[in-house]
């Protein structure tokens, strides 16, 4: 399946018995890093449960808890 906005492929993620098709590019929340200011990279981990954020100038590396609205 193809995201609506960008064209770009979507990942199914499954919680609590319900299947959501996430866009890595689009359903997720931007993020700069905290020391260089630049767009950190990201994609979902820990069966989509968790945001993985790194710098690619740095290398600092962020996760954070993700939910699907």
């Amino acid at each position: 399946m193809t995201c609506l906005k960008c064209g770009g492929p979507t990942v199914p993620l499954v919680r609590d018995g319900t299947t959501t098709n996430l866009c890595m590019a689009c359903d997720t929340p931007n993020r700069n890093c905290t020391w260089c200011q630049v767009p950190m990279t990201k994609k979902l981990v820990g069966n989509g449960k968790f945001l993985h954020y790194i710098c690619p100038k740095c290398i600092f590396q962020h996760t954070s808890k993700f939910s699907v609205s």
